[in-house]
């Protein structure tokens, strides 16, 4: 009875492991899916980001003309 018992047990937390690790699969799969940096409908100030903007070459002293 004794033997039983114990298979069972085992068998039971092999089970309940299997579970617990093809949840973990799930979740992991829905954060690898998530977009973390697409902005929420309705806030305002958190568009797409913006590619760099370098200096105005206008206001460079490089290019005022030479005297």
């Amino acid at each position: 009875m004794n033997a039983f018992l114990t298979a069972a047990a085992v068998v039971l937390i092999a089970a309940a492991a299997y579970v617990i690790h093809r949840l973990n699969l799930q979740h992991a799969d829905r954060i690898a899916a998530y977009r973390y940096s697409t902005p929420r409908p309705g806030r305002r100030g958190h568009g797409t980001p913006q590619p760099a903007v370098g200096p105005d070459r206008s206001e460079s002293p490089t290019a005022w003309p030479r005297l």
